[in-house]
């Protein structure tokens, strides 16, 4: 009876904790959405400085295809005269955790720990924005946040990603 209890008791907690990326997105209610039909891609520009040794190519050339999936299964076609231009932005953003030690002592009459670690976590960003092409005002916008060491990047978890932060865009299809 405790095996049939503790199993799906687990499997909920399990499947609990197995989350999806968050993935926040706006749009500009001033525009309709399903009179864009064509886009065009911008991808970032890559210069020869310092600041973007850390930025990975092959990640850009992937999130550049992912996001011609995403928009062609959501019916749009890509054009040299296109109706929209889409730009997309990587970046990371170095945060500092600090723990303290759970090994203190009390003393004088409070709990005293004076052992301090600093975790430095390093978190790739990511930035899509579709820009109306007369205005070049943005009208939907898309920015998630992941680990860069845990997080795998392969061709087919970066289409996901993508698909699944475009999913929010809507369209006429």
């Amino acid at each position: 009876m405790k095996k049939v209890i503790l199993l799906p008791t687990f499997l909920l907690i399990f499947f609990g904790c197995v989350s999806q990326p968050r993935i926040f997105t706006d749009i500009d209610k001033n525009y309709n959405p399903a009179e864009y039909n064509t886009y065009f891609i911008e991808g970032p520009k890559l210069e020869d400085s310092p600041s973007q040794l850390s930025v990975n190519p092959i990640l850009l050339q992937r999130i550049e295809r992912a996001i011609h999936l995403a928009l062609e299964d959501r019916g749009l076609s890509e054009s040299p005269e296109p109706d929209m231009i889409v730009r997309f932005f990587i970046g990371t953003q170095r945060e500092v955790d600090r723990s303290y030690d759970s090994f203190g002592y009390y003393r004088r009459g409070y709990w005293e720990s004076s052992d301090q670690r600093h975790h430095r976590v390093d978190r790739d960003v990511i930035s899509i924005r579709f820009h109306d092409k007369d205005s070049d005002e943005v009208f939907w916008f898309a920015f998630s946040r992941y680990n860069r060491l845990s997080s795998k990047q392969d061709q087919e978890s970066i289409n996901s990603f993508i698909k699944l932060a475009i999913k929010e865009f809507k369209t006429a299809s």
